[in-house]
């Protein structure tokens, strides 16, 4: 059974590795299947065994019990839209790299709608009713505890925090505050941990993906360049873990699209491991 599938099945029988309801919100050495119902998980959570995290703030279906959809009055720039199938790229990226690697990143996937509260916001323009604040709350601090344990177990590592655009159906949008949230990363390996052929974004375009601003280094980020999850976890806030916001259009999630698309994320965030974060470890990229 294929990635993708094998989703499908978990979801069908109630089931996800390591999805706990907030009120249980914490991380766990290994994958048993929990049962509960839908409208319960709220969060998926994994622990990871490797220094990459997913996050994915926008792709849930669920609504939050007690609290009404956002109406945004005074936010610039509202959006209440699903970012469509993140959460199913997201989880089936994290199980790509586990099959081929026996390595698991830390997982971070909201499972509410977005409607109801926007965890890539600051906290005044994320939600409006004070009972959204405890899931907005937990969505954090379950990245800021995979960030500190990153940190103190490999000393540095990777977010990619994972969103959907219309803009261009084919092409995958960098977003790094144009460098800003990657600066440990570049100041330690140079542009090309960034865009180079050993980078998650340059062993995608190796492999036929359009990546915006292009992987020459001379374009800034402008549509899209970052998020309050990069400016919050970026390694120029002195994190050590570096930050990149993915915007991936429409044709990259389609449903039809999207067991090929996490094998190949699957394979340049080993790669980029490999490379960068896990040097002379016996990191093995065989399987």
């Amino acid at each position: 059974m294929n990635a993708i599938g094998r989703l499908a099945y978990l979801r069908r029988n109630g089931r996800r590795c390591i999805s706990f309801t907030l009120a249980i919100c914490l991380w766990a050495i290994d994958c048993p299947a929990q049962n509960s119902s839908d409208k319960e998980q709220l969060l998926t959570l994994w622990a990871g065994t490797m220094p990459i995290i997913l996050a994915a703030p926008h792709g849930g279906r669920e609504p939050i019990p007690g609290v009404a959809p956002r109406r945004g009055i005074g936010v610039a720039q509202f959006v209440a839209e699903r970012d469509s199938n993140t959460a199913e790229l997201a989880e089936a990226v994290a199980l790509k790299l586990r099959e081929r690697l026996g390595a698991t990143p830390f997982l971070v996937i909201a499972r509410f709608e977005r409607k109801y509260i926007d965890a890539n916001r600051e906290p005044a323009a994320a939600y409006e009713m004070p009972q959204a604040k405890l899931y907005y709350d937990a969505y954090h601090r379950a990245i800021g505890e995979a960030v500190e344990a990153i940190r103190q177990k490999w000393g540095s590592g990777l977010l990619l925090d994972i969103h959907a655009q219309r803009a261009q159906a084919d092409t995958i949008f960098r977003g790094t505050d144009n460098g800003r949230s990657v600066s440990q990363l570049q100041r330690q390996f140079g542009q090309a941990a960034l865009s180079g052929q050993n980078s998650v974004l340059g062993h995608l375009a190796a492999n036929g993906y359009k990546i915006l601003p292009n992987l020459t280094g001379q374009d800034r980020e402008t549509r899209y360049t970052g998020g309050y999850t990069t400016r919050i976890y970026g390694s120029h806030r002195g994190t050590k873990i570096d930050a990149i916001q993915l915007e991936l259009g429409s044709d990259l999630r389609a449903k039809a699209n999207l067991e090929r698309t996490a094998n190949d994320f699957a394979m340049a965030i080993a790669v980029f491991t490999r490379e960068y974060l896990l040097r002379g470890d016996g990191f093995d990229l065989r399987r």
